[in-house]
């Protein structure tokens, strides 16, 4: 009885999401939205991505829950990728004082407020990094979610 009422609930939350997330979209707009969403997810700067992803989906009309919810699930993305951006970043942009790992992970578990210009020069380097692999990962994303949703009946009804 517990099982069958929990199975209920899970099918009932997920048809809600379901709903909410593809409510009037095609493929096309729903893999956007997902490709976006991820992209932005993975700005290696904590502040922006939440405010960028708002602006992208007002701008191609694209479905608000849909992309703050990709965006949300990066998020860890974006902790992950930061140091791989940076040392990209580090081998494009020579400028500025280099910054190990170490001292990265060292001042943001310790006093870092000292920092800071270190910080934002790292940041700065990761930021052009995620600029110049961003275009094609969103297309490469886009391509991937839109032949996955155009194979799917709930979203294409065509099929």
């Amino acid at each position: 009885m517990r099982l069958a009422f929990r199975q209920k609930i899970q099918r009932n939350i997920g048809a809600l999401l379901r709903n909410l997330l593809t409510q009037g979209t095609s493929p096309h707009k729903l893999a956007l939205t997902i490709a976006l969403g991820i992209i932005t997810g993975i700005l290696p700067v904590v502040w922006g991505s939440t405010l960028l992803c708002g602006i992208l989906a007002y701008l191609f009309g694209l479905n608000q829950a849909g992309i703050q919810a990709a965006n949300y699930l990066a998020y860890p993305l974006q902790i992950a990728l930061f140091v791989p951006f940076y040392r990209m970043g580090a081998k494009i942009f020579p400028w500025g004082r280099s910054v190990s790992v170490e001292v990265i992970v060292k001042q943001f578990t310790s006093d870092w407020v000292g920092e800071i210009p270190l910080l934002l020069v790292a940041t700065l380097k990761a930021l052009g990094a995620w600029i110049l692999i961003a275009p094609p990962g969103a297309v490469i994303l886009y391509l991937i979610f839109l032949t996955i949703f155009a194979r799917m009946p709930m979203i294409n009804p065509k099929t």
